[in-house]
Parts: C-alpha cells; sequence; structure tokens
C-alpha cells in the first residue's frame, strides 16, 4: 500500500487534543504499565507504537479528516488501540458492542455512517452488513498494518473526538469534542486527585460513555486501566492482583464487588477511590457501600449525560454538614464538576453546563436544590406513569417504598389492566426473604401519597433490570403474570392459579372439550363424506385419522385462543396493534385447517375455479398470517408513558 506522500499532509498540530495527553506520557514514562486485561500487558510505549502503525493504515485507507471510524471488537486490548489509532489519524471514534442485537448494531451504524469499521474475524459477520462500508479486519490485515512505520503521524486533529450513543430508549448518537474532554479531564483530575501511580479498573462495556472517561482519566494521567474479562469475578479478583486504586462502575457492579467484604478486607486494601455512575444512590445504599470499605476510601456517586461526556456533579457523604432524616428516602447528586455549572428551572428540570462551557443541557430529571448548596434528585420526565387521564411522577413512590423495611429496591411502572385500562404496579427486590403484597403497601403507602399512585400489584424481581450504562432499565420489566388480586406477582410458578383459583392446564382443557367435541360430532354433517376412509387401506387409514383428531384440536385450541390469548399476549408489552394482528393470525393459523382441509377433500383435482377459490380463502390467509407472527415474535416490547 502506498505511502501518504507528505505534502498531502495536513501541517503541524495547532489545536490541543486529548490523544496528546496520552502522548506526553509515552514520551516520559514510556515502559510503565498502560493496558492489564487478561493475560495481556502492554507500556505506554507499546500501546503508542501499535496505535501509531493503525493510524497510518487509516490514513492509507483515505481517512478524511474529522472521519468517524466505528470500533467493533470485543478484544479490550485492541479496542484500546483503535480508539487511540483513530485519534492519532485525525479522526472520531465510537465503540459498538458486536454483541448485541443485530438491529441495534445496523442503527447504529446507519445513524453516523462510519468512513470505516475495525473489527476481527469472530465478529466480522456482524458489522460488515454488504453495504459498501469498508471493513478493516485486525485480522487478515495484521501484517499490511504491521509493516507501517511506528512513527507518530503529524495531523491535525478533527472537531470531533469521539462519537457516543444514549444508553436510554433508542441509542442516540452524540458527538463529543476534543475541547469538551480536555475540560472533563481537568474536572476529573481535581476532584479524583489522579495520579500517575493509579491503576483504574473500570466494569462497563467499551460501548458505554463510562468507559470513555475511564479511559480518557487513565491514560492522560500515566495511570494503568485494568480491564476486567467478562466472567463473574474477575473485577474482584484484579483488584487484589493488580493494586488497583480507583475503580469506576455503576450500582450493580458497586454491589456486586463489595458484597460479603468489610473494611478490612485485604482484597481491598489498594483501594483509595470507588466512583459510582450511570445511575443514582439512595443515601443508604452510598452508606451500606461505604461501610464495606475502608473509612479512607473516597465514595462518589457520579451524575451526568452522554452529551458532557459523562462528566456534571458529583457527590460523597462528607459533604453533608448533618444527618439527613430518612436517608432511605433521599437522593443526592452534589455538586457540579470543575467547569461544569448546574442549575434548576421554574418546573425543577435540571440544566447541565458542560465542562468547558456551551449551551446548557436539559437533562431530562427533575431536582431541587438544598439549603446546605446540595442537589437532590426528584425524578425524571420520560419515567412519568399514565394511569387513567392523569399522570404522576413515580420518583416519590419509589423513594417511600425504598424506605421500606422489606424492600431493597423498586421501581414503578403503569401495566395494562383490562378493558384499555391501566395501573401502577411495584416492581420490588426485597431486602430478605419476605417483601410485602399489594395490601400490606396500600396500607404503607395510605395518606402518603394519592390513592391513584398506589400500586395494585407487587411484582417480585431478584434484581432490577439495567441497561448497557448501569441505568434502570424500565422498558426490561415484566408484565404481571396476573391481575392484581392483593398479592406477589412475579413468583409464581407457571400454572400455578387463575382468577378463578383453578390450575391453568384445567381451564384450557374443559375450554378446548366443547369446541373440539363439535368439529368431531359435526364434520361429517357440514362436508359429507369428507371423512370416509373406507377406500383406504390399513395401516393408512389410522393415520388419516389421526390427522382429522388433530385438526378437530388445532381447531378447539383456536377458539380458547381466541378468547383468552390476546390477554395472554398482552403481557409481553408489545404495541397493541400488532398484538391484536398476531393474536387473529394465530387463531386463524389453528382454526383453518379443520374447514380447509374437508374443502380440500371433496373438490376435484381438475375444479380449477374450486381449487383457486381455495388456495385464496385458505392458503394465502395462512402465509399472511405466519408474517405476521414473525413480525409479532421478532419485534421487542413497545415503549410504554413511564419509559425512557
Amino acid at each position: 500500500m502506498s505511502q501518504e506522500p507528505e505534502s498531502a499532509r495536513p501541517g503541524p498540530r495547532t489545536t490541543e487534543a486529548i490523544i496528546h495527553l496520552f502522548e506526553r506520557w509515552v514520551r516520559g514514562t514510556p515502559e510503565a504499565r498502560a493496558v492489564v486485561t487478561g493475560g495481556t500487558h502492554l507500556s505506554y510505549r507499546e500501546l503508542d507504537l501499535r496505535a501509531n502503525r493503525l493510524a497510518r493504515h487509516l490514513r492509507d485507507a483515505g481517512l478524511p479528516a474529522d472521519g468517524t471510524v466505528a470500533v467493533g471488537t470485543d478484544r479490550m486490548p485492541d479496542v484500546l488501540v483503535a480508539v487511540l489509532a483513530t485519534l492519532k489519524a485525525g479522526g472520531a471514534y465510537t465503540v459498538i458492542d458486536p454483541r448485541t442485537t443485530p438491529a441495534t448494531v445496523r442503527q447504529q451504524l446507519d445513524r453516523i455512517d462510519p468512513f470505516a469499521v475495525i473489527t476481527d474475524h469472530d465478529n466480522r459477520a456482524r458489522l460488515d452488513h454488504g453495504d459498501g462500508r469498508r471493513t478493516i479486519c485486525l485480522d487478515s490485515e495484521a501484517r499490511a498494518i504491521a509493516a507501517h512505520p511506528a512513527e507518530p503521524l503529524d495531523v491535525l486533529p478533527g472537531d470531533t473526538a469521539a462519537v457516543l450513543f444514549t444508553a436510554a430508549g433508542s441509542p442516540r448518537a452524540v458527538p463529543v469534542g476534543h475541547a469538551r474532554l480536555l475540560a472533563a479531564y481537568e474536572g476529573w483530575a481535581e476532584v479524583y486527585g489522579l495520579t500517575p501511580q493509579d491503576r483504574h479498573l473500570v466494569t462497563a462495556r467499551p460501548d458505554a460513555t463510562m468507559f470513555t472517561g475511564a479511559w480518557v482519566r487513565a491514560l492522560c494521567s500515566g495511570g494503568a486501566l485494568v480491564l476486567p474479562e467478562r466472567r463473574s469475578g474477575e473485577a474482584h479478583r484484579l483488584i487484589s492482583a493488580e493494586s488497583v486504586t480507583v475503580v469506576d462502575t455503576d450500582p450493580s457492579g458497586a454491589a456486586r464487588l463489595l458484597r460479603g467484604t468489610t473494611g478490612q478486607h485485604p482484597a481491598l486494601s489498594s483501594l483509595r477511590v470507588v466512583t459510582v455512575a450511570g445511575d443514582r444512590l439512595y443515601l443508604d445504599e452510598q452508606e451500606e457501600l461505604c461501610r464495606r470499605l475502608r473509612p479512607e476510601v473516597r465514595l462518589l456517586n457520579v451524575y451526568g449525560v452522554t452529551e458532557a461526556a459523562g462528566c456534571g456533579t458529583w457527590f460523597e457523604l462528607s459533604q453533608l454538614s448533618a444527618p439527613v432524616e430518612h436517608p432511605g428516602r433521599v437522593s443526592l447528586i452534589g455538586t457540579p464538576f470543575p467547569g461544569c455549572r448546574v442549575e434548576t428551572d421554574g418546573d425543577g428540570g435540571i440544566r447541565l453546563t458542560p465542562p468547558g462551557g456551551g449551551d446548557a443541557i436539559l437533562t431530562g430529571d427533575f431536582g431541587r436544590l438544598r439549603e446546605d448548596g446540595l442537589l437532590e434528585y426528584r425524578g425524571r420526565a420520560g419515567h412519568r406513569v399514565a394511569v387513567g387521564r392523569r399522570s404522576f411522577d413515580p420518583y416519590h413512590v419509589e423513594s417511600l417504598l425504598h424506605d421500606h423495611p422489606q424492600i431493597g429496591a423498586c421501581l414503578v411502572a403503569a401495566v395494562d389492566g383490562g378493558a384499555r385500562s391501566r395501573r401502577p404496579a411495584a416492581y420490588v427486590v426485597p431486602s430478605g426473604t419476605a417483601v410485602p403484597d399489594a395490601a400490606g403497601i396500600r396500607t404503607f403507602l395510605t395518606g402518603k401519597v394519592p390513592d391513584q399512585e398506589i400500586p395494585g400489584t407487587v411484582v417480585r424481581l431478584r434484581s432490577l433490570p439495567r441497561n448497557r450504562a448501569g441505568q434502570e432499565d424500565r422498558g426490561a420489566l415484566p408484565h404481571p403474570a396476573r391481575p392484581a388480586d392483593g398479592r406477589a406477582a412475579g413468583g409464581g410458578k407457571s400454572g400455578e392459579a387463575t382468577g378463578d383459583g383453578l390450575p391453568v392446564a384445567i381451564v384450557v382443557g374443559c375450554g378446548m372439550f366443547l369446541p373440539a367435541l363439535f368439529a368431531l360430532l359435526f364434520t361429517d354433517l357440514i362436508w359429507p363424506g369428507s371423512t370416509d376412509l373406507s377406500a383406504v387401506p390399513g395401516p393408512w387409514s389410522w393415520f388419516f385419522r389421526a390427522l382429522y383428531l388433530f385438526e378437530c384440536l388445532a381447531f378447539a385450541a383456536g377458539v380458547v385462543f381466541l378468547v383468552a390469548g390476546r390477554f395472554w399476549m398482552r403481557k409481553a408489552g408489545k404495541p397493541r396493534g400488532l398484538t391484536t394482528a398476531a393474536h387473529l393470525a394465530i387463531v386463524w393459523l389453528l382454526v383453518s385447517w379443520w374447514p380447509q382441509d374437508n374443502f380440500h377433500r371433496l373438490a376435484a383435482k381438475d375444479d380449477w375455479p374450486r381449487q383457486a377459490a381455495l388456495v385464496y380463502t385458505f392458503n394465502v390467509p395462512l402465509m399472511i398470517a405466519a408474517a405476521i407472527v414473525a413480525v409479532y415474535v421478532a419485534r421487542k416490547p413497545s415503549g410504554r408513558a413511564d419509559e425512557d
């Protein structure tokens, strides 16, 4: 591959870029450890040499100034090499998780339309959709990449450093410039007290905003980035093995890392800072995590948005001037990072001015500025629950329930209650073995919130569902197994009970008996001679008798599904219109076999008008019905009024 002529290259650097902070440590401490993952250790010099060669490969491939490169590999060292190489070549990077759904991958690639996709053999098929995009496979092009000189390119950085995707709802692409990342780094360095001796462990996936913040903090301060492999227990082991000093994680990650530990646990003796981002913590949760750490270890709850590279506000318990009454009901997101500004509007909406200045970002969250100057989280606009003709913010109910002694975590969402009505449901994670039922929750909340906001159903969960950024994922909440009846839903066994207390299998069996009997008795009355097997020799006649029985049973199942199937299907939370169409399609697929085969058996093979009529009456609708069911199965649950 030809080298780029010197005259075609941009002039000397005139703009500071985030990659320059990394390169200063390459020159100053080239042999210092930069990346640790699995059995791989890379020094700053080794990481820089690999990134330089890949950067030249990108430039020779024609990467334009400020062009976007998608990184789609799950091999951690290669992710960092590709990110740094893109920045060194003057481009902007975005990381795509190749293990996510094909629809999400395609959607993300379509939204950013990258110049190239960097991947590997194992993931190439998931990212190369044959749409003409250039694909750079690190395996098959390894020799060509290694043949490039290892000296850094002399190019001007583009305006954009990274394109990050939001985690809530449908992923949205957000460009983040070098200036914003540099300003965010300055704020992080001041609050965290970053040093070259730090070893940073991050539990977030590379496509999350938290990962970008973690690698910037580690590699731009001269520290080492420690990346656990995707298996249980790896992060906990690495804290001790690599003397990790800074941990970046989310609420569930912090709970896993610190489960069963105490402040004197030897595996945690090296820690000095633990940051919990992605979602807010209640004060009692933060206090419990602190009790599992040494007193001198700082535990920070960090609040930010993707547009600000995840930098916004931070809170630690030492900021409190006095104890807080009912800490289980209060979530504080603290004070702004240096370079940021936060304020609330007349409705309580939080506006965040990103690091380095710029237009204020309306975060979609609500807050209250307390007398001590700390910002208190008060809910999110996208989580509102619609019940009847009114809607309400569920955060107040959730915070009250979180303070219940038997509840460890809780979300409130709206579910369908039949006849197009909606009702609140509480999804709870018990703090012990017991969980309050609907009657107990009503008693607990009566007088504290309006009656319409009191959940009528309780769904017990092992843990709250979370998205790739560690945020509570309301869109992944299951539909309650049955209407509210004063008992906890979601914990029963399959077929445990229906509204009348009879096992589901008995109800279905009784419901199928009459339609099946009808079909068996009246087939010969409606289609005389259609089941006549006198001319069919044995044992083949028994095959056809079994076929007639299955047709009658399918007809009976279709009748039962017509009456009760839509209620069961609505629990999947998919669009109402699609659910109705799929319900009727399944009914047709089951019911139509009984009349279809009887009509076909009585039609002469050369009776073309009747044959055509039967095909268009039965066979074509069967194909359409199957297509509708396929769409229904493939379609993800739809958003509700209380979701992002």
